[in-house]
């Protein structure tokens, strides 16, 4: 079967440790990437190893239209709507489904664009990165390629970096090799992996 992703970006899951207070988000190591794309009129959620073949993801999730929501995570007492920080120190979106109280957390391996490298800051960027995904698993029609290229990648390098075991104020942590690049129009397999390794990936047809 032939798939077209709606949009790919670079991310990899976590797990939850609830024997702690406050829990903690534990960060997978493994560099994935996050992409949608459509069959029968449903939105497939996927998430594959990046060496893995674009039709072989590890999670494929069928969204019916309106049941799932992705968002930042900026902590249980923050208006999301507003915050841009998320209380771990890398950046956080969480799937929630308003069936049930199953939920999946997701980490940006991403280099931050915050001018001093905080890591936990969700710039305009991830921001919108998050929205294309959300108002997609909403049903809404979307111009994916058009806000792909709208998303500016000022302080991407191309390099990974590792971040510290920290736990900014007693929140949480996120440890992990965070990559970089932009979300982009199809899937990087189609072009060879390791060129896409080594730099942006920006919006592509």
């Amino acid at each position: 079967m032939s798939i077209s992703p709606i949009i790919t970006f670079r991310a990899g899951m976590c797990d939850p440790d609830t024997s702690t207070s406050p829990h903690k988000v534990i960060p997978k190591p493994t560099a994935g990437y996050l992409y949608l794309y459509e069959e029968d009129g449903l939105i497939h959620f996927c998430w594959r190893h990046r060496n893995a073949l674009m039709s072989e993801p590890e999670l494929d999730l069928v969204m019916v239209p309106s049941d799932g929501v992705f968002k930042p995570y900026t902590g249980p007492d923050s208006n999301s709507a507003s915050a841009t920080k998320s209380p771990t120190n890398g950046r956080i979106f969480v799937l929630k489904f308003s069936s049930s109280t199953q939920r999946h957390l997701f980490w940006l391996q991403s280099k931050s664009q915050h001018p001093q490298g905080d890591s936990s800051w969700f710039s305009p960027r991830d921001l919108k990165i998050g929205s294309i995904v959300n108002s997609l698993l909403q049903g809404e029609e979307v111009n994916v390629q058009e806000e792909v290229a709208n998303i500016s990648n000022e302080r991407g390098d191309g390099g990974d970096e590792t971040m510290e075991d920290a736990a900014p104020e007693g929140h949480g942590d996120v440890q992990g090799n965070f990559g970089s690049g932009d979300p982009f129009i199809g899937d990087p397999g189609e072009e060879g992996e390791e060129a896409r390794e080594g730099g942006a990936d920006g919006g592509r047809a």
